[in-house]
């Protein structure tokens, strides 16, 4: 039954894209969940963050951490091919656009953040402060 009402809700959705010109996925919140997908990993000297960012180009994503936050957005220009002038595109996914996340970690050395971009992954470690030089550490007596 609920395949029934699930492909019928398709259909619909597919009709109304090809009707209105949209691209197949424009009602389809579902292909967000694989942007930026993300892996946050602890112990006790730091975070690790692994960023899945496919299509970019490392001057075009800008890391900052502020108030035990950190930021990760980045963007990418639309993939125009222009090589073959007689083709015309019959079928696009590819697009440009931005995309931000961000992701509370406190107590973080900021000066000591590391970041690394390879093969589409962004891998940014944040070394944790220690009790010895955390500067809001108050001892009671």
């Amino acid at each position: 039954m609920a395949n029934d009402i699930m492909n019928r809700r398709n259909d619909m959705m597919d009709a109304m894209n090809d009707w209105f010109g949209f691209p197949r996925n424009f009602f389809d919140d579902s292909e967000i969940e694989n942007i930026m997908q993300s892996d946050v990993a602890e112990n006790d000297k730091d975070y690790m963050v692994k960023i899945d960012m496919p299509g970019m180009d490392k001057n075009n994503i800008n890391v900052s951490y502020k108030d035990g936050v950190l930021n990760v957005s980045g963007s990418r220009k639309s993939f125009k091919d222009t090589s073959d002038k007689d083709r015309n595109i019959i079928h696009k996914e590819r697009s440009e656009g931005s995309i931000s996340r961000s992701y509370r970690l406190p107590n973080v050395v900021a000066t000591d953040i590391h970041a690394k971009y390879d093969n589409g992954i962004l891998t940014i470690t944040l070394p944790k402060q220690t009790a010895g030089n955390d500067g809001n550490s108050i001892q009671i007596d």
